[in-house]
């Protein structure tokens, strides 16, 4: 069990139950989704297709987040992709039911529906604040009969002014990956800048950093002071194609610093774990002067988010150790990989 704090910069309690999935669209989005899950997980204990198609309860994502890996607080974010999901995909009561039940271990990101009507945007931004969400996030477009659509970015503007009046000042905005057969329209970053600049006080997380538009995304993060790269799904490169990541790196730490870079893992798709692994091993190329230093680590992988969210990593550590998550692995160490779905093995 490793010392390091970690802060899951986005994971997600998935309902891929197939009455979740609504027609062609969502059939697709599911299939690109479990594409890469039998690349980023233990054969041993993956799920098969059928298994893998479920909805997750609240307490089985805290225990596999928790109590499998070295995760020490999950940033959960809602998603209202209700053009493939009749849920969104992950459902914004089970997110509040969460931060309610857990609300030193998870930072709430809800997801606000940019197609409903105007009133209907900021109703959904206020219950999210009034809910303690830690965070607002936003997805880019949705696929309506086979065209992309999108929408401009001043129509969150209201919803970012009452986050902002709340106090509530981190936005997470999917940005770069198109899953399922959309266009790349709205998933460029340009608009990020229009909305930082508005926004001064608001930070603002490219969501997916790294696949598309790296160019354009590093001189966001060194242009702007309150715009960050929070590399869901991207960082499964340190497993898939680590000299991708390192020059992904490379740009983001050394154009933007090693302080504009958030981990996540896109848990529960990949086992938590094996992203926290696949990270404490990647290394920048031998020679290059972008080294990860421990220091540096320590800060992707949860001081930034920690700071952005006013958490005090050391007291927080101290707070948590005599929880349950806590008593459980310093006892036992980690259970093994989807322990919390699959039960105990027959030889534990």
């Amino acid at each position: 069990m490793s010392d390091r704090f970690v802060i899951d910069g986005v994971c997600h309690p998935y309902n891929f139950a197939p009455e979740n999935q609504v027609g062609r669209f969502g059939r697709i989005f599911t299939d690109v989704m479990h594409s890469y899950y039998p690349l980023v997980n233990d054969p041993a204990t993956a799920f098969d297709r059928q298994a893998w198609e479920r909805e997750w309860q609240t307490e089985e994502f805290m225990d596999t987040m928790l109590l499998e890996s070295d995760t020490d607080i999950c940033a959960v974010h809602t998603l209202p992709i209700y053009d493939a999901y009749r849920d969104g995909l992950t459902a914004t009561d089970k997110g509040i039911q969460l931060k309610r039940d857990y609300p030193d271990r998870v930072l709430l990101y809800v997801g606000i529906d940019m197609f409903a009507e105007p009133e209907e945007i900021e109703a959904e931004a206020q219950m999210a604040v009034e809910n303690g969400a830690d965070g607002l996030k936003f997805y880019p477009s949705r696929y309506m009969e086979g065209r992309t659509e999108t929408w401009p970015v001043d129509r969150m503007f209201p919803a970012l002014q009452i986050a902002q009046d709340a106090g509530v000042t981190n936005i997470g905005w999917h940005k770069v990956l198109p899953i399922g057969p959309v266009s790349t329209e709205g998933m460029g970053v340009d608009d990020v800048s229009t909305a930082a600049n508005v926004f001064p006080d608001l930070n603002f997380q490219v969501i997916h950093a790294g696949f598309m538009f790296i160019d354009e995304t590093t001189f966001l993060i060194a242009n702007h002071p309150n715009v960050y790269v929070t590399m869901e799904a991207s960082m499964l490169l340190a497993i898939l194609n680590p000299p991708k990541l390192q020059e992904i790196l490379g740009n983001f730490i050394g154009f933007g610093g090693p302080h504009k870079v958030i981990y996540a893992s896109a848990a529960v798709n990949p086992h938590p774990q094996a992203v926290i692994e696949a990270m404490e091993n990647f290394q920048m190329p031998e020679g290059s002067p972008l080294q990860l230093t421990e220091e540096i680590r320590d800060m992707i992988m949860g001081g930034t988010l920690a700071r952005l969210h006013g958490i005090d990593v050391e007291e927080r550590a101290a707070a948590l150790a005599s929880d349950r998550f806590s008593t459980y692995k310093a006892e036992h160490g980690l259970r093994e990989r989807w322990t919390a779905v699959n039960g105990e093995p027959a030889n534990a």
